[in-house]
């Protein structure tokens, strides 16, 4: 079971804010970035409030957060002014874009002929590109190539992608829109 939790970025945090830990407010302060520290505790406030405010947030070897839950697996994306997080029993990836991008430049460094032509649908290579990323944490091994992430099927009713992985095991994507202008997507392992 996935749950997905998609929140506009708070314009600040209060001091007092119950959820937001002393020890979220230390590691969000190695960023310089203002916008950065309220992305971390963003996110950081969200895995609190629906996991406990005493769960333990950590990182794995690639960098990717954990928590200390048995069984229970994270993922973040921030993008523009939204923070995603996906809790689920089993691994999961998440990312979140704005369609206003521009999609068009990189195109040859993450989609294939044939994963292009699987869709004419506006804003198809922009949903392409945040599943090729929800799809790479997923996966959780660093320098793998998004190319290699491979989307072999769409079905735009339900708003899934069915894709391959470099080990061959197989993954589901869920596309959704929010906002209007953002796409948020959650890949998880077929089973």
């Amino acid at each position: 079971m996935v749950r997905l939790f998609v929140e506009a970025l708070p314009a600040l945090y209060a001091c007092c804010d119950v959820l937001v830990r002393p020890q979220d407010v230390a590691s969000a302060a190695r960023f310089q970035n203002d916008k950065r520290r309220r992305e971390h505790l963003a996110w950081r406030r969200i895995v609190r409030r629906e996991l406990g405010r005493e769960v333990v947030i950590d990182y794995n070897d690639v960098g990717a957060p954990k928590v200390d839950t048995p069984n229970i697996y994270i993922s973040v994306a921030h993008g523009g002014e939204v923070v995603a997080v996906a809790i689920a029993d089993c691994r999961v990836g998440v990312d979140v874009e704005s369609m206003e991008r521009n999609f068009e430049r990189a195109r040859d460094r993450y989609a294939s002929k044939e994963e292009v032509a699987l869709s004419a649908q506006d804003g198809w290579l922009c949903m392409l590109w945040t599943a090729k990323e929800a799809l790479y944490k997923l996966y959780g091994e660093r320098g793998v190539e998004l190319l290699a992430l491979r989307v072999v099927g769409y079905d735009a009713e339900r708003g899934t992608m069915h894709a391959t992985l470099p080990d061959s095991s197989e993954a589901e994507v869920k596309i959704e829109r929010y906002s209007g202008n953002i796409v948020v997507a959650v890949a998880t392992f077929c089973e």
